[in-house]
């Protein structure tokens, strides 16, 4: 992809397929993709490694939780004990730990993106994936995380075909720039009569003042 129009493409496709099932990792690595050309062509890297630091948290913490529930019912030979439950819950914790952790790093990612592409969408999207995952616990995440989703397609489709001149950018130069401006020339001196010494027009003939002619 060499524009952003490719990239906004790739996205906006990509957070439609995480919907779909058995797709769903698919769609991710395709906004993974955008989100990489997106932050190419505006040179700034932080946008890329914020984004990756969110997807390796978010994995890291979905195996933790998932290793510690195993381990919790191992320990209690598959029975449902106090121990499993206690286990299952470790593991749950862990992987909402490290989801909020990811959500705070994909919004660092978004908001930098939001602002250099003039999308405020992103930083919609970005704020709901925070609340959703720190609010997941109780269950009323889970619709904050879809929703966020949904503005998140959104806000890849808005992306601009090309990026837009930040505050401070200098002037377009070159063909269809438009031409200096000359400063205007500077306007003649005045002069004094040679007699009272009043200044006059350049042009006067006679003093205004003593009436002497010059």
């Amino acid at each position: 992809m060499a524009t952003l129009s490719q990239a906004k493409a790739v996205g906006g496709i990509g957070s439609i397929l995480i919907f779909i099932p058995f797709v769903s990792l698919v769609g991710w690595i395709m906004v993974v993709i955008a989100v990489k050309e997106i932050s190419d062509d505006l040179q700034d890297k932080t946008i890329f490694n914020n984004l990756l630091i969110a997807a390796l948290m978010g994995i890291v913490g979905a195996l933790a939780g998932a290793f510690v529930v195993v381990v919790g019912l191992m320990g209690s030979a598959f029975t449902l004990g106090a121990s499993s439950i206690a286990g299952i819950l470790g593991g749950l914790f862990i992987a909402w730990i490290f989801l909020i952790i990811s959500a705070v790093f994909l919004r660092r990612a978004y908001d930098t993106m939001g602002t250099r592409l003039g999308v405020s969408t992103f930083k919609t999207a970005a704020t709901l994936y925070l609340i959703g995952a720190a609010l997941e616990i109780v269950l009323v995440g889970f619709l904050l995380l879809f929703i966020a989703e949904i503005i998140q397609a959104v806000a890849f489709f808005s992306i601009p075909d090309q990026p837009v001149m930040q505050a401070g950018a200098a002037p377009p130069t070159g063909v269809g720039a438009p031409p200096p401006t000359m400063p205007p020339p500077p306007s003649e001196a005045s002069k004094f009569c040679t007699s009272c010494g009043t200044r006059i027009s350049p042009t006067a003939t006679f003093c205004y003042s003593c009436g002497a002619k010059q």
